[in-house]
């Protein structure tokens, strides 16, 4: 009996081992822990500029790398371009000696500054494949799955001698069939031009960020766009899709996100958390020189902001299309209001609709009297009738 009952408690154990250990591997893979760095302009020889804090580009690195070493459990740190100011051996030599001291693992997309200097783009690529192990992609543009659970899409919008960018048709069918073939994750799309612009700046936009957001807006699944390329700090949710424009490191006000995501069955939960850099000397100088800062730093739901998306309500496409809309006509607002100044006030077209109204009130009240009217005379005709 005793033996039986012995087997009995190690079959229990076993069972219970069992699950438990599925159950923590499977919450491994609901949770994608990263952070998100945009625009470090590492120079070897450059001077502070009005806008970029050139001189301590690489104090400031060191200073986010040590704080991101302080964040237990992350996956890995992800770069959105512009890592170096101009392509040269000196700067990524310079970046990835920085770089030796994260304990992390760390990828990138490329930005505009990163194929402009001496180098040439597969000069480029090779030196980072020879620098980083982790980067074992044959081009610019690539897709991997740090979890089941997970998709993540690199893209390259850079353009020749230009800050503007554009998807090349390659690179959108390579969108696309990524989307298509992963419906049931969550799918992190990075790039360094980003497609909800935070402000109007025609010379640094994403010519073809329409046709970009068209495919996006195509899938139900929750999409988190990560982007920098403009310095600024700006958050954007409609239903499934998330567009995050990340500050730059260089200019004010100097800081990084922690972007923490949790795919349950029924719901996905965000968390960003915006970490400026200690440097704050560098930070006030920049911040006197820089031109509107305030709007480079965001408001408070810009920079920290938690939420939850439903999966059981899906947004429409056109509910998001009108949101992205609207984003982009929110920056174009003051040149709508000078048109609206500009133009002569009809009054005649104002005063009409009241006019009408009142003619209409007055018809209403004529005809409710002619009612009454007619009914009193009746009653009047049959009281007349009877006394006779």
């Amino acid at each position: 009996m005793k033996n039986k009952y012995l087997k009995l408690l190690l079959i229990l154990c076993l069972i219970i081992a069992g699950t438990i250990g599925t159950y923590a591997f499977s919450f491994r893979n609901m949770t994608l822990d990263l952070v998100q760095i945009s625009d470090t302009h590492i120079s070897s020889d450059r001077q502070d500029t009005a806008y970029k804090a050139l001189g301590s580009s690489g104090e400031l690195l060191k200073d986010a790398i040590e704080q991101i070493n302080d964040i237990k459990g992350l996956d890995f740190v992800l770069f959105t371009g512009d890592l170096v100011d101009s392509a040269t051996e000196e700067n990524y030599h310079k970046f990835y000696k920085l770089l030796t001291k994260l304990k992390y693992p760390s990828l990138n997309c490329f930005g505009n500054h990163d194929f402009h200097g001496d180098m040439t783009k597969e000069e480029v690529l090779e030196t980072v494949k020879n620098y980083n192990p982790n980067y074992t992609f044959s081009d610019s543009y690539y897709a991997f799955s740090p979890k089941t659970d997970y998709r993540i899409i690199i893209l390259d919008a850079t353009m020749e001698d230009s800050a503007n960018g554009t998807l090349p048709q390659e690179q959108l069918q390579f969108l696309d069939n990524e989307l298509n073939q992963n419906q049931d994750k969550i799918v992190v799309i990075a790039l360094h031009h980003p497609s909800v612009e935070p402000f109007v700046a025609s010379e640094h936009s994403l010519l073809n960020a329409k046709e970009f957001n068209e495919i996006l807006l195509k899938y139900k699944n929750p999409i988190i766009v990560l982007s920098g390329h403009y310095h600024a700090t700006r958050l954007h949710h409609w239903g499934n899709l998330v567009f995050v424009s990340t500050p730059a490191l260089v200019t004010y006000p100097m800081a990084f996100r922690h972007i923490k995501i949790v795919n349950f069955k029924d719901r996905v939960e965000y968390k960003f958390e915006f970490i400026p850099t200690r440097l704050d000397e560098v930070k006030e100088q920049n911040r006197q020189t820089v031109i509107s800062y305030s709007t480079l730093s965001g408001n408070i739901y810009d920079r920290d902001l938690t939420f939850t998306y439903h999966k059981k309500r899906p947004k429409s496409a056109r509910y998001k299309r009108n949101k992205i809309k609207n984003a982009t006509k929110q920056t174009t607002t003051s040149k709508r209001e000078i048109k609206k100044l500009s133009q002569p006030k009809d009054i005649k077209s104002k005063k009409q609709p009241k006019e009408k109204k009142r003619k209409e009130k007055k018809g209403l009240i004529s005809s409710k009297r002619k009612i009454i009217q007619t009914k009193n005379c009746r009653k009047h005709n049959r009281s007349r009738k009877y006394k006779r």
